[in-house]
């Protein structure tokens, strides 16, 4: 009986461990979301304006409505942050010709740019994240794969 006691004060201790670094990690995301980041134009972007990139060109000729649905933020959220991508010429808005009342998003050059880089800054760091875990036991991958998809879903 006093070894599963002190096991559970071990498993307690590991769990909050693994609860402190989990938050430590999410903090630090948080953090880095709140800044501006260089995506190769030599403007600084928010996180929202860099998304809001990303959907347009994975949606290509998406109205304002869709994108504000597909990023989970008001029509009006998302208008502001159009009208900033527009000013910074990364974005620009053509008259729908089937719905006179609805425009169309396109990236311009300069947008098409910082999405390349914004790639190429996800695929680093999921190199970092296959170099941590390459040499793992495959059980233990999906471990962690299946720990990481409950947090998700409980969040």
């Amino acid at each position: 009986m006093l070894y599963t006691i002190e096991m559970s004060k071990v498993n307690e201790l590991t769990i909050e461990e693994i609860s402190d670094v989990l938050l430590g990690i999410i903090n630090k995301f948080s953090k880095e979301e709140r800044k501006k980041t260089d995506y190769g134009i030599d403007i600084p972007l928010y996180h929202s304006e860099i998304r809001t990139i990303t959907e347009i060109k994975e949606h290509e000729g998406i109205h304002i409505s869709a994108l504000a649905k597909h990023c989970g933020v008001t029509k009006g959220a998302i208008s502001q942050v159009i009208k900033k991508l527009e000013q910074k010429e990364l974005i620009i808005k053509r008259r729908d010709i089937r719905n006179q009342s609805r425009f169309l998003l396109h990236l311009t050059s300069k947008g098409e740019i910082a999405y390349s880089h914004y790639l190429q800054h996800n695929n680093e760091f999921k190199k970092l994240i296959v170099d941590i875990l390459q040499n793992a036991p495959i059980d233990k991958v999906s471990f962690l794969n299946d720990f990481l998809g409950e947090i998700k879903k409980k969040l």
